[in-house]
């Protein structure tokens, strides 16, 4: 038998005989004092609760007010941008992603993920994640459109992307979409998304028609299209420089939200139910027709039957918008849904009232007064339940006693064999056997003391190759006349793939330095290896005549020689600097473009050109580049360690953040620059573990 119910036996005997007494007499005295006492509390009861359903109403609603208008004046900021961009000439040239390109993974943002606060429900009932864009917002052109005519309104609508994001910061996971759709067919929204109905066109949904027709702000509950979800929807036209109509702009809140959901069913109960009735006018027909959101309303799909318009047409609904309408807040005692019901109310905006039903069974339980008198009762069960308890104590105390001593035995024996293990000695086992679970123990410690071993083992050699690794990269920073150079290497690992190294070299009568940075696919041991190995070449072939191409022609063409069999390679940056030059010249294999910011100008550029990682082609001809540097200018090169790095909320470091430190850094020395960056990676990341290696060297410009 199992050691565990060795002792929950014995134990239960021990206790659970006097337990199940007192428990039984506590409750029998429970009932009869409850069967007393309820008849006295429920009018008292119902009336404070009904007080108190009314303020709380009026505080959720007087929330959702201040709620709705700033919703309002950011829809209004969101039209006043669109109508700025409308009148500007179109912005210099930047990348645009179109809903189709969001349902491509080839051609997607690469900050694509998928979003909580966008749930799809599937067909057979799962719940799915949109993947959507926080970075990009998507264009979508509707059906008929031709995107050749578009250029120019496209281009001026992407003015408009600060403007969504700064909403969505605002709003975080109450926003679900902000958007804005012209009357020629151009459609923006963010956070970026795909996955359109075929034949959407944003000109025929109802919030579009509505704001036309209204020709000011409305609100409407609209099922969006790529999603089914229910949202709160306003929207509001856009208007030309000349004042002629252009398009709707829109957001979709999500009901939760607006319905303070959270806030309500903390308070009161589970069961409770809030919406939001309100009353539109149809601009054509002129009636007025009820409507009612609720995050319990059923999720329609797009082109379903009219958001609420089940619940609307029930006749408590009905009763309810006849009996508040033109008042401020009350509360009625109606049936909902067939169950007794408290109902409170307060006025919102747009004729619009904030509703909350609690069911009479809910809130029918005893006041203060109840439970004191509980109290006073429970005082005789007191004696009885302590009596009982100290007895069960007493005996458990006995029993467990006298088991431990059973075991105390073995359990000092293996404590010892740890003792002994902590000291070193990699030779102790256990022999003992006890015929229940502590066998699994025993024999869980003889299998991880070899184990312990070779891991120490091992860790000494990671170690060693850790100092070696180390000592190949520069010690100290190069002194190089006109120049001021530092860089850095953090591994991830003890060992890595990153390397960067300042090579001194005179041809033709003139002093030139080689800055050059690499990166090997993968990073640990074999990454090391393969650095080592790319070192040693780089240094060989450099103190031989020739130009940078060619060097580094000689390099890749020995690399792939150890690199054919395994797959592996290694992106690579070379970096020429003469004493009595004003320019740079470089060879890109593979590497990410080094960074060149110019104060005088605050503009940034890439020194970019085309090549092969080193190790995937022994045949491939590599060229060369060049650029004029003047004093001031800041070369930054880096390893994607830095720009793709994580934080715990998954958030990237990217390269507007590093140019954004260069920046602010430039005239400070490079080693102030590098040990910059650093520290705003590390401030970054905080306890998240850090997935890649970091290598960065800055050259400034002193001449």
């Amino acid at each position: 038998m199992k050691l565990r119910w060795k002792y929950f036996l014995v134990l239960i005997a021990a206790s659970l005989v006097p337990l199940l007494t007192v428990t039984w007499i506590s409750q029998n005295a429970s009932r009869r004092l409850g069967k007393t006492i309820s008849g006295r509390a429920q009018n008292t009861l119902t009336d404070t609760v009904k007080q108190e359903m009314v303020r709380a109403t009026r505080s959720y609603a007087s929330f959702s007010l201040l709620g709705g208008l700033t919703t309002e004046l950011a829809l209004r900021v969101l039209a006043a941008k669109a109508e700025l961009a409308l009148a500007l000439p179109p912005p210099s040239p930047t990348r645009i992603y179109y809903a189709a390109d969001f349902d491509d993974p080839l051609s997607a943002p690469e900050d694509m993920s998928p979003s909580k606060n966008h749930p799809i429900r599937s067909k057979d009932g799962a719940v799915l994640y949109k993947r959507i864009s926080r970075r990009h917002p998507n264009f979508y052109l509707a059906p008929g459109t031709m995107k050749e005519g578009l250029t120019s309104e496209i281009a001026k609508f992407t003015r408009l992307s600060s403007a969504l994001s700064s909403i969505n910061q605002q709003y975080g996971e109450g926003l679900h979409w902000a958007y804005a759709s012209l009357e020629n067919g151009v459609h923006i929204s963010y956070p970026g998304h795909g996955g359109y109905p075929r034949g959407y066109d944003p000109r025929m949904r109802p919030w579009y028609k509505m704001a036309k027709l209204s020709k000011t702000l409305t609100w409407l509950p609209i099922v969006d299209a790529t999603t089914g979800q229910l949202t709160l929807t306003l929207s509001m036209p856009i208007k030309r420089p000349d004042g002629s109509f252009a398009g709707v702009a829109g957001m979709d809140i999500k009901i939760t939200h607006a319905l303070v959901e959270s806030e309500t069913t903390s308070r009161w109960s589970q069961k409770m139910s809030s919406f939001i009735v309100g009353a539109e006018t149809d601009s054509s027909s002129k009636k007025r027709k009820i409507w009612v959101i609720s995050s319990q309303e059923e999720r329609s799909s797009p082109g379903s039957k009219a958001v609420g318009e089940t619940s609307s047409q029930r006749p408590e609904i009905k009763e309810l918008f006849r009996r508040i309408k033109n008042e401020e807040s009350g509360y009625l005692d109606m049936p909902y849904k067939g169950v007794d019901s408290l109902w409170a109310y307060a006025a919102m905006i747009a004729d619009q009232y904030f509703v909350i039903i609690v069911p009479k069974s809910e809130i029918m339980t005893l006041p203060e007064e109840v439970g004191q008198m509980f109290v006073e009762y429970s005082k005789d069960q007191t004696a009885i339940t302590g009596i009982a308890v100290a007895l069960a104590l007493f005996f458990v105390a006995v029993v467990a006693f006298f088991t431990s001593r059973l075991s105390t035995g073995h359990i000092l024996t293996i404590i010892d064999a740890w003792k002994r293990l902590a000291k070193g000695d990699f030779s102790v086992r256990l022999k003992s056997r006890t015929k229940d679970e502590r066998d699994h123990l025993i024999h869980a410690f003889n299998e991880i003391v070899p184990k312990i071993e070779e891991h120490m083992r091992m860790s000494t050699a990671l170690g060693l190759a850790q100092e070696v690794q180390q000592s190949l990269l520069p010690q100290n920073d190069p002194s190089f006349p006109g120049f001021d150079i530092a860089g850095a290497s953090i591994y991830c690992d003890e060992t890595g793939g990153d390397y960067y190294d300042f090579i001194e070299s005179n041809r033709g009568g003139q002093a030139r330095l080689a800055v050059v940075v690499g990166d090997v696919s993968g990073h640990g041991v074999s990454s090391a290896l393969l650095m080592a190995t790319a070192r040693a070449l780089i240094m060989l072939r450099s103190s031989m005549p020739g130009e940078a191409a060619g060097i580094i022609n000689d390099v890749n063409r020995y690399l792939s020689l150890d690199t054919a069999q395994t797959g592996n390679f290694m992106t690579f940056f070379y970096c020429e600097l003469t004493e009595r030059e004003t320019e740079v010249r470089w060879v890109r294999a593979g590497h990410d473009p080094a960074l060149i910011y110019d104060p005088t100008t605050d503009a940034f550029d890439e020194l970019k050109g085309q090549g092969l990682a080193l190790g995937l082609d022994d045949s491939f001809e590599y060229d060369s580049f060049r650029c004029r540097i003047e004093p001031g200018h800041v070369i930054m090169i880096g390893t994607d360690g830095i720009w793709e790095m994580h934080n715990k909320t998954g958030e990237m470091f990217g390269k507007k953040a590093l140019m954004e430190i260069i920046r602010s850094n430039h005239s400070a020395s490079a080693r102030q620059l590098v040990d910059t960056v650093t520290d705003a990676l590390e401030r970054f990341r905080g306890d998240e573990a850090s997935e890649d290696d970091i290598t960065l060297v800055v050259i400034k410009v002193d001449r």
